[in-house]
């Protein structure tokens, strides 16, 4: 039965396995199913996760509250009468207050429990209302963004700290950028290749492309010249007036006529972004911006400029890593143990990072702020929407968005250590301050001594703390996808597609391996065979065992055992028949100078002899890149012999 209360029922066995002391599981079994009855997906993917918060708010002060729509136990009222025998375990039945010891095993059991359906996905209908809930937030967010305004003080400690970080910014050579196409749609609503070929026209037409991207020396009269990809050499222009938020400036600049209510006027396309939604739990849903292919383009350069120069700068190195989440996790682990760390969430972050807060941390380099500000979207158009026009810096299609707002909270939280020190600005102190804190993106590590004073100033300069996903006292921490309580990872395994959809998709597939295999090792053995039974009854098949460092659909082992079925004679290698994800493609055929652009665009920031000599593996395309393309988050599954012990396919995450 593709039940979601058989794989509950299946998880509870497990629980009463690994905790026979426990009491009640029967009867909460019985209850869920009752619930389930009335109230459909909304009981698992709503109610039971807001259980969840409380115990998570419970282990932050120190004493349990039961939140509405659950009965309370009626002797003494403080804990939910569902999973009572587990609550009782980790919060005392009369008083409510958090134990010591509490066992850790059926703590991160109950979560798992709690949180199991968090992040399913419902139906149509109730993704139109999160959608419109969504959008509506966005503009919401980009009014509050639009008024900021704080105190001088602030802002002149945050310009002296930001004189002290990025040196080298403003000296990059942006000829040298490596500027080239992202993965994902862009405003025009052309496939992949066509990119290419919009853009190749940009250069030649001379349109609306800013000359310090020097794109338009790449042509002469014969055609592309590779030798032009390593020096491309052009006077830096900077149209300051290109980012005003008002009607005038840019629009005037080109010619435009532009009076009256200017968010009814009709914008050139070029410098409008459309808003959409994406799926993000089974109740929210997160707004990116698509942006228009030219300024998309430019982002992506100024991306990796940005990106380097934060490698290169000896304050944010110590606190910023964009590409790697696992020193916030080790100091959430850590903070859960010795109470040194506080783990910081912002709420709506990209959407509350305003113009103003940018300027200011990035006016100390005045030449890459006029880049950033030039290659932004100043307006933004929804359906059944008027024209907004942004006050906050950037949606999160912007390239930019990512570095931008990870530097912006680094500034502000150096300036308030050094503002709790009472210290000067100086590069030895920003330093020091630096080494009290992680950053990636939204999510935010600090030191406990100095948390109040950095939720403080990031609430001045316009930023919103999330309160229920900050934890600054007790004993559980939660950064980068790691929940910790005292060392220990109580970290859940999500559930993303509904259990009577297995099947619907090869993506579904994918999913509840990964999400088998997961359980499997937190030796949750009932919940992830109940799995492994439904994906084979519809698949009609069993999958083979595969190393876990495979990419095909297939079972995991402790002793990383792998099915073997036949030798190959010419790789001298153990071949498996296994079922493999493999992207779906469509006719995108591309030709002239976008074929010889898209061919010749990783080679910007080659030398010519290596260019000439040999080609590096990067640039390196499929047989058929010129004749199709792939379509994105739409994989079809087949069947092929695949090495044993080579990872081929796609990486399946939970």
């Amino acid at each position: 039965m593709k039940s979601p209360i058989a794989l509950l029922s299946s998880l509870l066995d497990d629980v009463k396995r690994l905790n026979p002391g426990v009491k009640g599981l029967n009867r909460d079994i019985v209850t869920i199913e009752n619930r389930f009855e009335n109230e459909g997906y909304g009981f698992l993917a709503v109610a039971l996760p807001s259980l969840c918060d409380s115990l998570y708010e419970g282990l932050k002060h120190g004493r349990f509250t039961c939140p509405p729509g659950f009965r309370k136990e009626p002797k003494w009222g403080t804990i939910p009468r569902l999973f009572s025998g587990m609550f009782c375990e980790v919060f005392d039945i009369e008083t409510g207050q958090l134990k010591d010891p509490v066992d850790t095993g059926i703590l991160r059991d109950l979560i798992q429990i709690l949180k199991l359906f968090k992040k399913v996905q419902l139906s149509p209908s109730n993704e139109e209302l999160l959608h419109e809930k969504a959008v509506a937030g966005f503009y919401e967010c980009d009014d509050v963004a639009t008024l900021v305004d704080f105190p001088e003080r602030h802002d002149h400690l945050i310009r002296l700290v930001s004189r002290l970080i990025l040196p080298s910014l403003d000296l990059k050579e942006m000829e040298n950028a490596a500027y080239k196409q992202g993965p994902g749609a862009v405003e025009e609503r052309v496939k992949p290749n066509q990119k290419w070929s919009r853009l190749a026209s940009a250069i030649r037409e001379d349109s609306d492309l800013p000359d310090w991207t020097n794109l338009r020396g790449v042509f002469d009269s014969s055609g592309i010249s590779p030798l032009h990809c390593r020096s491309w050499k052009g006077p830096v222009v900077l149209r300051s007036d290109f980012s005003d938020v008002g009607p005038h400036g840019y629009f005037a600049s080109i010619g435009l006529d532009v009076v009256g209510d200017f968010r009814q006027q009709r914008y050139p396309r070029a410098v409008q972004a459309r808003l959409i939604s994406v799926a993000k739990s089974s109740t929210s849903r997160r707004t990116i911006t698509i942006e228009p292919l030219l300024r998309m383009y430019m982002q992506q350069g100024l991306n990796t400029v940005l990106r380097d120069s934060i490698n290169e700068c000896p304050v944010l190195r110590l606190c910023l890593d964009l590409t790697d989440q696992a020193k916030n996790q080790t100091l959430a682990l850590e903070g859960s143990t010795s109470g040194n760390w506080a783990t910081l969430d912002l709420k709506s972050a990209s959407d509350l990072l305003s113009l103003k807060l940018v300027r200011s941390v990035f006016g100390s380099h005045p030449k890459f702020l006029g880049y950033l500000e030039e290659s932004r979207s100043p307006f933004v158009k929804c359906e059944n929407k008027p024209l907004l026009t942004l006050g906050k810096f950037a949606g999160m299609g912007n390239a930019t968005t990512f570095p931008v707002q990870s530097i912006c909270f680094a500034v502000v939280c150096i300036a308030a250590i050094l503002d709790s020190w009472g210290t000067k600005p100086t590069y030895w102190n920003v330093r020091r301050a630096a080494r009290n804190l992680r950053i990636y993106g939204d999510d935010i590590i600090v030191n406990t001594k100095f948390s109040h004073q950095v939720v403080d100033w990031l609430q001045i300069v316009g930023l919103k703390v999330n309160e229920k996903k900050s934890f600054l006292t007790g004993n559980f921490r939660e950064s980068c996808g790691v929940d910790a309580y005292k060392g220990v990872q109580v970290t859940p395994a999500y559930c993303r597609y509904r259990p009577d959809y297995i099947g619907e998709s090869p993506s579904s597939y994918a999913g509840f391996v990964s999400l088998s295999n997961h359980l499997w090792k937190l030796g949750l053995y009932s919940s992830s065979t109940w799995i492994k039974d439904q994906v084979e009854a519809s698949l009609g098949r069993c999958l083979p065992l595969v190393s876990s460092q495979s990419g095909v659909l297939g079972w995991h082992s402790r002793q990383e055992a792998s099915t073997a079925q036949k030798w190959c004679r010419d790789t001298h290698q153990f071949l498996v028949k296994a079922d493999v994800l493999v992207p779906l493609k469509r006719d995108d055929k591309l030709d002239g100078y976008g074929a010889l652009l898209k061919c010749l665009s990783s080679m910007v920031s080659k030398p010519a002899e290596e260019v000439i000599n040999r080609m590096p593996e990067e640039l390196v395309h499929e047989k058929d890149h010129l004749s199709k393309t792939v379509i994105r988050f739409k994989p079809r599954m087949t069947r092929r012999w695949v090495p044993v012990l080579q990872r081929t396919g796609y990486n399946l995450e939970v």
